[in-house]
């Protein structure tokens, strides 16, 4: 007979599932000072054409690249943090530039309406290979160029999926640029029909909903205690995704938002079954090597690691450390490809929960 325990921490999840069953009301748009308004108008990005918001947008960019001040030294942080050991080292300087225009775009993009992202032959094939599998799907993206735009390829297609989404979610709109960003996002969820996880103890929620056969989206580029070779250096990522797949069984598809001119596209990778990896960590190894290689086909379209809820001051040229946790020592960072080659360091036992967090943009 099970324990009071048990019986309360199962009836705990099913309480949790319950309220992860609904897509919860989009709030109204809160009030701000008048150019925050003009700014953030919903009626007047349904009106400005996409092409012609790109290239505003553009503009901008390219004056506050000029311009100088603390954007410019941001990017350049952003961009010696991202491309450092990598083939790209020597072109920081001109991909902080691109940084600072596409971020312009990505924000004039996040408020014109979202419209279904495009998608190749390629992509369209592996979402139906993997929609049409009969087997739970586990979506995986980086925060790289629009994603707010990359789970519509799902929801057009018929399908509800599940995101994890962090406390500041849910929480009521400020009147500012910052609250009526959040309602905007909710908006744009709710009329995907997303139904929403909070990120706190989230795992076990998210096992049971792939074990239902549903459909969960996760981020990827987030900290957490899995040491990764990624992106030229060791990073400290939350290894959340490749453990969930070996527990249910569930197929990983790796996505990409890609922005080409005013045009969004969705890129979809072929899906990575757990069952042909030996371990948890080649699939997590194997993911990351999927989202490697897009990040540096456009390094200038992620976002910044020194955001706050992501790496922070801790994400340098040399390594990415999770701002949570002290950092390891040596022996601890080798990755399972450092211990094929040191037989004596076994397997390090990883934290039952990582939080796969949304974070402030």
């Amino acid at each position: 007979m099970p324990s009071s325990a048990v019986t309360g921490r199962r009836s705990g999840l099913h309480a949790d599932l319950a309220q992860v069953g609904v897509t919860p009301e989009p709030p109204p748009m809160p009030g701000a000072p008048l150019r925050v308004r003009v700014k953030t108008s919903d009626l007047l990005h349904r009106v400005l054409p996409n092409a012609l918001a790109v290239r505003l947008a553009e503009a901008h960019g390219r004056r506050l690249w000029k311009r100088g001040e603390g954007e410019r030294d941001a990017a350049l942080a952003a961009m010696d943090a991202v491309v450092a050991g990598t083939m790209l080292a020597a072109d920081a300087t001109r991909l902080a530039r691109m940084y600072v225009i596409e971020s312009q775009v990505h924000k004039a993009l996040f408020w014109q309406p979202w419209k279904t992202a495009e998608t190749d032959q390629a992509s369209s094939a592996h979402l139906d290979q993997a929609l049409g599998s009969g087997r739970p799907v586990l979506i995986s993206s980086c925060h790289l160029g629009p994603y707010f735009h990359s789970m519509s390829v799902i929801s057009s297609r018929g399908h509800i999926a599940h995101a994890v989404a962090g406390p500041w979610f849910f929480e009521e709109p400020t009147p500012d640029y910052w609250g009526r960003r959040l309602a905007r996002w909710r908006k744009g969820v709710g009329a995907r029909g997303e139904l929403l996880v909070p990120s706190s103890g989230c795992f076990p929620i998210l096992e049971s909903l792939l074990l239902r056969g549903e459909i969960v989206r996760l981020h990827f580029d987030l900290p957490g205690s899995r040491q990764t070779r990624f992106l030229g250096k060791q990073v400290a990522l939350a290894s959340g995704s490749a453990r969930l797949a070996f527990s249910t069984g569930a197929l990983v598809l790796p996505v990409r938002a890609r922005r080409a001119g005013n045009r969004v596209w969705t890129d979809v990778a072929a899906p990575l079954d757990p069952h042909g990896f030996t371990s948890c960590e080649a699939l997590h190894d194997a993911l990351a090597g999927v989202h490697e290689g897009w990040i540096l086909q456009m390094p200038f379209a992620l976002e910044d690691p020194h955001r706050p809820g992501a790496w922070e001051q801790q994400a340098t040229a040399s390594a990415w450390q999770d701002p949570r946790r002290p950092f390891p020592p040596l022996r601890a960072r080798l990755t399972s490809r450092d211990r094929d080659a040191d037989p004596e360091q076994g397997a390090r036992a990883e934290p039952l929960d990582d939080s796969e967090r949304l974070t402030r943009r």
